[in-house]
């Protein structure tokens, strides 16, 4: 690893502090964005409500935790502003039609919009600096503070093997995240509605976890962890 002659500043407290609310503010989306709404859906069913409401109480009781991130954090950042617009299409598709088959549709548009951050990944493996670089970047100075955080990014211009590290890893989640999208599309227009919510939350978290661990694994192997 190439590194500038000043020292590099070691991962601090309050870094580490960082990265765990990072970790735990993830945590806290996939229980009230995920699984708390599914788990709502299939315990109305249960009860013989009817699909259509069963979604929207999904929808109803996302909402509130949504809102008071974007008040507490006081900015709509990228997560924010994507789970804002899923829960804006699903009122309005709520309102537009009692189909819960069309209610249905807002499974679609998270996966789209997921299809179209891969396709900028991919955009970006050959057009400028791949995305990995830049959201790198950002990881490593919540783990090294500022300094650390630009010695990683410097290698860059010096490591043949970091640009084609970060290339290939850019590339692989790109293409993942495409394929994931259209796969999780047609699954919402064949699947029983019943079935959406569970079967393409299990095939998200399967191919977030296979993502995560080739992540792990090619960074540590190729010597580019941030």
């Amino acid at each position: 690893m190439m590194i500038d002659q000043k020292p590099v500043a070691a991962p601090s407290s309050g870094g580490d502090a960082g990265l765990r609310r990072v970790v735990r503010a993830n945590l806290l989306a996939v229980v009230f964005e995920v699984l708390v709404p599914m788990g709502l859906f299939y315990g109305l069913r249960a009860a013989g409500v009817s699909q259509w409401w069963a979604l929207m109480a999904g929808v109803l009781v996302a909402a509130p935790f949504v809102v008071w991130t974007v008040v507490r954090n006081r900015r709509v950042d990228l997560v924010a502003l994507v789970t804002l617009s899923v829960l804006v299409l699903s009122v309005v598709l709520g309102l537009l039609s009692d189909d819960p088959r069309t209610l249905a549709i807002r499974e679609g548009w998270t996966a789209a919009l997921g299809g179209l951050f891969g396709a900028w990944m991919l955009v970006t493996v050959v057009v400028g600096k791949p995305a990995q670089l830049t959201l790198g970047r950002t990881i490593a100075e919540i783990k090294r503070g500022a300094e650390g955080a630009a010695a990683w990014a410097d290698r860059w211009d010096t490591d043949e093997r970091f640009r084609r590290g970060l290339r290939v890893n850019t590339a692989v989640w790109g293409a993942v995240l495409l394929v994931n999208a259209v796969v999780h599309v047609v699954l919402v227009y064949l699947l029983p509605i019943d079935l959406i919510a569970l079967v393409t939350t299990v095939v998200w978290f399967v191919v977030l976890g296979c993502l995560i661990a080739w992540h792990v694994w090619y960074i540590r192997k190729e010597d580019i962890d941030a």
